[in-house]
């Protein structure tokens, strides 16, 4: 094997922006679109960047690519996958703030690492699932949760078993990332305050602002309307309020 290919077991999280190559082709305002963009990849790149630091080495390692993002740990252990998850806790918030709605999927497995260029299993599987859904949302799969102390993310609400919504197939439980809980967070922060309202959070949820252009778009801000009022519940409340003192 060449010297500089590189085989590593990883997480990975694939997000697709959804809509863009409409916004792109149809928007008559292409240099609004472009300057949303690149905010939501500075914003994104910052945070992940902080993440690194934190924990002094790469443990993440993301790629933009037009729409899609590729992320994945340089490890298979706890430490990594909380890493990946503020990662992509860290996207969505950049997301909605850019009212961008992004939708993806986690794997996890070997991949071969070479000069920037990704390839392995992981990678397809997250793409595939990715595309199976009709949601703003991320699916955390069988095969990540089995890998990491599932008890302590489920417990604090950052993970939850929820019918995530599939453009066919089984309805049943799957894993998604609550991506609502950073909210409750940021709004005490720029509010400074030490509260906050259901009504506050929906109010962050920027994308929804704009009227659904089509029956397909409709579909999946309805089913995403859904998950949060699902995770807006008295007992997910609670549990935001204690966790942010």
């Amino acid at each position: 094997m060449d010297k500089d290919i590189t085989k590593k077991e990883s997480f990975v999280a694939l997000f697709d922006i959804l809509g863009f190559s409409d916004l792109v082709l149809k928007s008559n305002e292409l240099d609004k679109v472009a300057n949303t963009y690149i905010k939501a990849k500075k914003d994104f790149e910052n945070n992940t960047s902080h993440i690194n630091s934190l924990l002094q080495k790469d443990a993440v390692t993301f790629h933009i690519f037009s729409d899609t993002i590729l992320m994945y740990t340089s490890e298979v252990n706890d430490t990594s996958f909380l890493a990946l998850l503020a990662a992509c806790d860290f996207l969505f918030l950049a997301a909605i703030e850019n009212e961008l709605p992004i939708r993806g999927a986690t794997s996890v497995g070997e991949l071969i690492v070479s000069n920037g260029i990704e390839i392995g299993k992981p990678i397809v599987e997250a793409y595939k699932n990715e595309k199976k859904q009709d949601w703003i949302g991320l699916w955390i799969t069988d095969d990540c949760m089995a890998r990491i102390n599932r008890y302590e993310h489920l417990i604090r609400k950052d993970i939850v078993e929820y019918e995530i919504p599939l453009k066919d197939g089984e309805v049943k439980k799957r894993y998604a990332l609550n991506w609502v809980k950073s909210l409750p967070r940021k709004i005490m922060s720029e509010k400074r305050k030490n509260d906050f309202s259901t009504d506050e959070i929906k109010e962050e949820i920027k994308f929804f602002r704009k009227l659904p252009s089509d029956w397909k778009v409709k579909r999946k801000y309805e089913n995403t309307k859904q998950f949060i009022d699902f995770v807006l519940s008295s007992e997910f409340i609670k549990i935001y309020k204690s966790s942010n003192p």
